[in-house]
């Protein structure tokens, strides 16, 4: 076998296993509106980079048909790409977000390892890793929860990932009480011309007929942004990238 005809045998087949591997992360780990966050690019990036450069680039680089121990080369290849791949896809799987949860006025994103830190009750979280249902932390209503958002406070952590046992799923009734909460965007908006442009594009890409729409703060991979909720079915519609300025006080 040539050297041409093995790299593109190693090529054609790191594509096959990357386009399974894209798909999984666009359409499954990080569906909209998480995909648009840019965060899953570092995953798609690294994935990429390992299964379609690293392994078919040293095969170009190594073999040769009469190259001693040619088949113990390409064996290490072949180890060193899926074990590196198989890291970047864990690394990526752990990190997807697993549920949305609802506190003061804003909306953060959990993910596996999250979820897990915080308490979460499984049973409000598997309702499907493709539709990630609204959870609610509501306000303390008794002396021993007051204790317990104080606890959090004091230990510099962030009450949503560290009271995930005081989770409540939010219905429709819920969300409804919380309408007063959602961000004055207009402002926000008309503060900067880039701000104007976002939105056009927002609503250019999504159908606004016959839509409930609230706007709140999204908190996700250590980004904020406006998160558009429909109150139709209290899920995300998706996310507007506006320039925030610092200390934004989104009420």
């Amino acid at each position: 076998m040539s050297k041409k005809k093995a790299f593109l045998i190693h090529l054609a087949a790191s594509l096959f296993v990357f386009s399974i591997i894209l798909m999984l992360i666009i359409y499954v780990w990080y569906p909209a509106p998480y995909f648009d966050t840019d965060y899953r690019m570092q995953w798609i990036m690294m994935i990429a980079f390992v299964d379609i450069v690293l392994g078919p680039g040293l095969t170009l680089l190594i073999y040769r048909v009469d190259k001693p121990n040619l088949r113990f080369d390409m064996s290490a290849i072949v180890i060193l790409q899926l074990t590196a791949l198989g890291w970047g896809v864990g690394t990526a799987w752990s990190a997807h977000p697993l549920t949305n949860v609802f506190f003061d006025g804003q909306i953060y994103c959990l993910d596996k390892k999250q979820v897990e830190t915080a308490g979460v009750d499984k049973s409000l979280v598997t309702a499907g890793m493709s539709d990630r249902v609204m959870l609610v932390l509501p306000y303390p209503d008794t002396s021993e929860k007051k204790t317990e958002y104080l606890a959090s406070l004091v230990k510099g952590q962030p009450i949503v990932f560290a009271l995930g046992h005081l989770f409540e799923a939010a219905d429709t009734e819920v969300i409804a009480n919380l309408d007063e909460l959602q961000a004055n965007i207009i402002p926000l908006i008309m503060d900067k011309p880039s701000n104007i442009e976002q939105w056009k594009i927002f609503m250019s890409d999504h159908d606004a007929v016959n839509k409930d729409w609230r706007y709140y703060q999204f908190h996700c991979f250590k980004k904020f942004q406006i998160a558009v909720l429909d109150r139709k079915n209290n899920k995300i519609e998706g996310i507007m990238k506006l320039e925030l300025p610092p200390f934004w006080n989104y009420k």
